[in-house]
């Protein structure tokens, strides 16, 4: 055994095991040890680390009712996969306007064009990498992607205190919305995430959708010039259709819970966590930009309508399709 294996405190001591539930750690705790030091054996300082972590948060989860046996856990793993890939596809849209379109970004926030890429690169690219993870079926790796990502946008608040760049200050208002998209997928059970193919590419897609518009809106936007803060005139049809715009996350998420809820033999637990994650985007963000979450009650009791309108009809739609499917075709007489 090595040195880290032997330095690793005999599993009947663990102390971790008091996280564990009475009931859970009497039936299960022998095991539950043994396994640990089976996991450790032999093992570096990174696995024995891997291994507490895994060991506390599985503790937790059975203590909060979050694991995969419980409802609450599944819901969640139902919405993380959704909730990352609008994460992803916010990142993107913002990622693409760092590196793409420097001078508006500049104008608003530092003079030094390239901390504000970089800046945003970090606060961003976390996301995306985590969404290709996921999509590769790596949900453990992705999962600290995301933490990483939160991490960064947090800290970069932190940093204007210490540097005072307004390139740190970029994001900040889409640091709540971040927070409430990373939620499900750093607390959902691992083990309950859907990861087969199709359920990975459905959050692929979703990431897609939302991205795809938004970002061909940035890049065709009549930006100002360099110092010239005038705002673009549009006519009342587009610019209705601008206004319409802010919901497109909202019904793309919706679109996806649609999919669970009305599949032939729904899960309706993972649906109910794709419905949990349309409700960040109650919070719309308006073009050119996406970083202005609205702030005032009116504006966020009509989003929270069109949320609610959009998820009422996909129920509705999953419901009738299936009785479709459950009622009988009427036999024509001989």
């Amino acid at each position: 055994m090595s040195t880290h294996a032997q330095a690793t405190p005999p599993p009947a001591r663990l102390a971790l095991l008091g996280l564990y539930p009475a009931a859970y750690r009497s039936s299960h705790g022998e095991e539950i040890a043994a396994v640990f030091a089976e996991s450790v054996q032999d093992g570096d300082r990174r696995t024995v680390l891997r291994e507490w972590t895994a060991l506390a948060a599985h503790a937790v989860r059975l203590r909060t009712r979050l694991s995969s046996r419980d409802p609450a856990g599944r819901v969640l793993a139902g919405a993380a996969p959704f909730t990352l890939a609008g994460g992803a596809a916010l990142a993107t849209v913002h990622l693409v306007m760092s590196l793409f379109l420097t001078v508006p970004r500049v104008d608003l926030f530092s003079p030094n064009a390239t901390a504000t890429a970089v800046v945003g690169a970090v606060q961003t690219a976390p996301w995306i990498l985590a969404l290709v993870l996921a999509a590769l079926g790596r949900w453990g790796h992705a999962r600290l992607l995301v933490l990483a990502g939160v991490l960064a946008g947090a800290g970069a608040p932190a940093a204007f205190l210490v540097y005072p760049s307004g390139a740190f200050l970029q994001y900040v208002f889409l640091l709540p919305l971040w927070l409430l998209l990373a939620g499900p997928v750093l607390i959902a059970p691992p083990d309950a995430v859907d990861r087969s193919a199709r359920g990975r590419t459905g959050a692929a897609l979703a990431a897609v959708a939302v991205a795809l518009p938004m970002t061909a809106l940035v890049l065709r936007w009549p930006w100002a010039g360099p110092g010239d803060f005038s705002e673009p005139v549009f006519s009342d049809s587009l610019q209705t259709l601008l206004d319409v715009s802010t919901a497109w996350p909202a019904l793309v998420m919706t679109i996806a819970y649609l999919v669970q809820l009305a599949a032939a033999r729904p899960d309706r637990l993972r649906a109910a966590g794709a419905a949990l994650a349309v409700l960040p985007w109650t919070a719309m963000l308006a073009p050119p930009y996406y970083w202005a979450p609205p702030i005032g009650f009116a504006e966020l009791a009509r989003d929270a309508g069109v949320v609610a309108a959009f998820l009422a009809v996909a129920t509705a739609l999953a419901a009738l399709r299936r009785t479709r499917a459950t009622t009988p075709e009427p036999v024509e007489p001989a």
